[in-house]
């Protein structure tokens, strides 16, 4: 279908970008990627049309990606308590911004740049202005987020986003992935980073490009050379090569694991993020941005195979 048609629910407002053989869609809710297609083949994969956020669908993540252990940390000298989103991890799970209805500043047939302000509140006493860039091109999308602090003291802040990709129908078992990362961490029964080891020692290694399988991957990697990044997804449909720039050295790597339900394993989350998860706790990869000060980083998409 053509990517007009609506891939999130009518109450959420959509932009579609167009360029050469690509179309875009970007929800204003969280800023999300909604929808990305090459030649008519889905590089995206997404159910936004049946259910308001599923999974966290392409959403940016800030002012932390990934997982805050006890939905606690402290900063500065002082203790903060944030919302726990999953109950039975007890975290505070991807930021804040992907709640909130973001303000499109500029729009065009190619590109789109939208804007949030994370204004203080229980648990992050900050004021945190968050933008993301959308720009469609032949040769695929890029996304560049920037936050920047507009409060009065320092703040602690992360940046990733968090799209699924499809290499064809069906289990992503036959699929390959290249991921240029020699190190993952070791988590706990919560997800929450306990150390780092090679990925060999944990059948993840994936610097050479090799099949999925049967793969339950839901880890952070790193140890990845210097400079910008690419990971590519490949299979029977085509592939999908996903690149990120230096400031990102950890990347989130989902084989969508649901077990019974009819999108068990049919894509694969990809995510550069600024830092570790638990950075907050950790201080790995952490900015401590002061005000008036910036964090940016960016993300590419483009088809691979075809």
């Amino acid at each position: 279908m053509p990517l007009d048609t609506p891939l999130a629910p009518l109450d959420v407002p959509r932009h579609r970008l167009a360029a050469g053989p690509y179309e875009a869609v970007v929800t204003e809710q969280g800023a999300a990627l909604r929808g990305l297609r090459h030649r008519g083949r889905d590089l995206v994969f997404d159910r936004s049309g049946a259910v308001p956020f599923p999974r966290f669908s392409g959403a940016v993540l800030a002012p932390w990606p990934n997982r805050i252990a006890g939905a606690a940390y402290r900063f500065a000298g002082r203790e903060h308590r944030l919302g726990v989103d999953e109950p039975g991890r007890g975290t505070a799970l991807h930021g804040l911004a992907v709640w909130d209805r973001w303000e499109a500043e500029e729009a065009s047939e190619t590109a789109l740049t939208l804007s949030d302000v994370v204004w203080p509140r229980p648990g992050y006493p900050f004021t945190l202005g968050v933008r993301a860039h959308y720009a469609l091109g032949e040769d695929g999308l890029s996304l560049t987020l920037t936050a920047t602090n507009l409060g009065r003291e320092a703040a602690p802040a992360g940046l990733s986003a968090h799209p699924y990709f499809t290499a064809g129908d069906g289990a992503c078992d036959d699929w390959s992935l290249h991921l240029p990362c020699r190190e993952v961490l070791t988590v706990d029964g919560n997800l929450i980073p306990t150390g780092r080891v090679p990925a060999h020692e944990q059948g993840l290694d994936f610097t050479a490009p090799r099949a999925v399988g049967g793969a339950v991957v839901d880890h952070a990697f790193t140890g990845a050379p210097e400079g910008p990044g690419e990971a590519v997804l490949d299979g029977p449909g085509g592939g999908v090569r996903i690149g990120w720039s230096p400031r990102c050295r950890w990347v989130q790597v989902y084989t969508l694991h649901l077990p019974g339900g009819p999108d068990h394993r049919r894509a694969v989350a990809v995510e550069p993020m600024t830092c570790a998860p638990d950075a907050f706790n950790s201080g790995e990869g952490l900015a401590v941005l002061e005000p008036g000060e910036s964090l940016s980083m960016e993300m590419t998409v483009a088809a691979a195979g075809d």
